[in-house]
């Protein structure tokens, strides 16, 4: 009886315990996730500042398609871009009106739902281990995009290629949900291939997704030839056992999950089919089969692809921080310790023969996610490395940082600190190395990089300045923007160059806002009583034939920002 007492307290206190650390899981996800939030919402319309013309076309063409009702599947300005991030845009105009606010809002939220995602499919990859160390990797990991620069600039830009790792994330969790759920949840399935038929409307980099499939699918059929053999060697092979074995050991879920990503992606194939230039786009411009000698361009471009997070970064301002490492110091640190235990995990004879599968298909997984991802920084040879081509990297590359800080706080809390004051210190440092990892971001993203007036450059504040002044001005006056500055004509080939899209976007609707290229003579304000011609960018040249032309005219410098020439003023 006094047994049964004792057992019976100690399934209570089990309970109890349980319960404790679930809550304290959920606590410390919140708050990491409430970090998230604000990391990509404060003070997102002035940081970063202006608002670059790819971004800006981006805004233009949501306006257009609002104006006119027709939302296209690609948008071809540009070098092509896939539909759905632009039709999110014109939900957000609609829903907020015009403005750079409502266009970041978008990859805000995106980047939001991504952290958030990376902890439910962190928990669901590494479900082979304890919960609580499935839980400890996936708030590691969690953390780390959370806070990291390289996820969070690119959650407040107005790229597409922020839905890449979306996407990926939230398709790659309910595909393992579904794998390691006893019941056969087909809701699950769905879902799964829903979101990665949808990534095909992201981004041309997510187009070698479908090669991260292949472990887990080679894998699994692995795993199951022992079964398939023992029910071959009891029953005759006939339809009936086919049809059993396909029905009864669940591999129509993985109809269910090609069929949705099939029928989900089908337009976007269809589109390109009818239209095979708009496929190949900007990809074939960049390619290095472009170039004189291929084989040594894919050498250079994979080394310094693979050095982009530890050793040099993207030098371009738009993605980085002046060619530093895409991952700070210790989080680097982290990423390769995480990355080289999955490869000898991979490589260890013993988890085959032990019949590891789960953990060898998360293993397998996550660093065919990150060198598929890869690849079309690989296959380019210029701007390397390129952030942004790689943006589909960003999970495994902090999931194997969250594993890489795991793996050193288990193996010192097992070694040095099992309890008691070595523990209680132990946890104390790992707090404060994750403090102090926040304090860096923050101050390097919103303070350091953020303030800068190479940023401010890069992201055209002067472009966003020079449309203000335009909006400011009295609707009656004539207006004139001098394209003087070379780019993608938009509409190809006839149209005015990309740069000219910022101000589009600025002044869309005003009147009286005429663009002219160089080429033109300028005959259209020669007879102007009063107008306004503004420059992209300041061309002294420029102002002294305006001045030779126009006798009335004069040059004013607007607040040390750009100058302008008024005539009739």
């Amino acid at each position: 009886m006094l047994k049964l007492e004792y057992l019976s307290n100690n399934v209570i206190i089990l309970k109890m315990l349980k319960k404790i650390t679930e809550r304290r899981t959920l606590i410390l996800f919140l708050l990491i996730l409430a970090l998230a939030i604000f990391w990509r919402f404060w003070n997102l319309e002035q940081i970063p500042p202006g608002l670059y013309p790819d971004v800006a076309v981006n805004g233009t063409n949501a306006l257009e398609a609002l104006k006119t009702d027709q939302f296209k599947l690609f948008y071809p300005d540009n070098n092509g871009r896939e539909g759905l991030f632009i039709n999110l845009i014109a939900s957000s105009f609609w829903l907020f009106g015009a403005s750079i606010w409502a266009i970041k809002v978008i990859p805000a939220l995106f980047g939001s739902l991504t952290v958030l995602g990376l902890f439910l499919l962190t928990k669901q990859i590494f479900a082979f281990m304890p919960r609580a160390k499935a839980e400890f990797i996936a708030l590691l990991s969690t953390f780390f995009i959370a806070v990291g620069f390289w996820h969070v600039n690119f959650s407040r830009i107005g790229f597409r290629a922020i839905m890449v790792p979306f996407f990926l994330v939230w398709s790659f969790y309910f595909l393992f949900k579904g794998k390691n759920e006893i019941s056969n949840r087909t809701w699950t399935w769905i879902l799964a291939g829903l979101f990665f038929g949808l990534g095909f409307h992201t981004y041309i980099a997510y187009r070698a997704a479908p090669l991260i499939l292949l472990p887990i699918v080679v894998l699994e059929i692995i795993a199951y030839w022992p079964r398939f053999k023992m029910l071959l060697a009891r029953h005759r092979p006939t339809k009936t056992l086919l049809k059993r074995i396909y029905i009864s050991d669940g591999w129509w879920r993985w109809d269910v999950f090609f069929a949705v990503l099939i029928i989900v992606a089908l337009p976007m194939g269809i589109y390109f089919l009818s239209h095979p230039q708009d496929f190949f786009g900007r990809a074939g411009q960049v390619s290095i089969f472009s170039s004189a000698n291929p084989l040594k361009e894919l050498l250079v471009s994979t080394v310094k692809t693979l050095g982009m997070f530890n050793v040099r970064g993207d030098c371009n301002w738009r993605h980085n921080y002046a060619c530093q490492p895409e991952l700070l110091w210790p989080v680097g640190i982290f990423f390769l310790i995480g990355f080289f235990w999955s490869v000898v995990q991979i490589f260890r004879p013993a988890n085959y023969k032990r019949k590891k599968w789960l953990a060898l298909i998360t293993y397998w997984t996550l660093i065919f996610w990150l060198f598929t991802m890869l690849l079309p920084d690989f296959l380019s040879a210029e701007g390397l490395p390129h952030a942004l081509r790689a943006i589909g990297a960003i999970p495994p590359v902090y999931i194997f940082s969250g594993l890489g800080l795991f793996l050193i706080f288990d193996f010192l809390r097992n070694r040095f600190a099992k309890k008691g004051v070595a523990l209680i210190a132990l946890y104390l440092i790992l707090f404060v190395t994750l403090g102090l990892i926040a304090y860096a971001e923050f101050n390097k993203y919103f303070f350091d990089w953020g303030l800068r007036k190479e940023v401010k450059a890069e992201f055209t504040q002067r472009l966003v300045d020079e449309g203000n002044y335009l909006n400011s001005l009295p609707d009656g006056i004539e207006k004139y923007v001098m394209v003087n500055e070379t780019g993608v004509p938009v509409p190809y080939p006839d149209g005015i160059p990309m740069p000219a899209q910022t101000i589009m976007f600025i002044t869309y609707g005003r009147p009286n806002i005429k663009y002219l290229l160089p080429s033109e003579n300028g005959k259209a304000f020669l007879n102007t009583k009063q107008a306004v011609l503004i420059p992209l960018s300041y061309d002294g040249n420029l102002f002294r034939i305006l001045q030779e032309r126009i006798r009335d005219g004069h040059v004013e410098e607007i607040q040390k920002e750009f100058s302008v020439y008024k005539i009739g003023f």
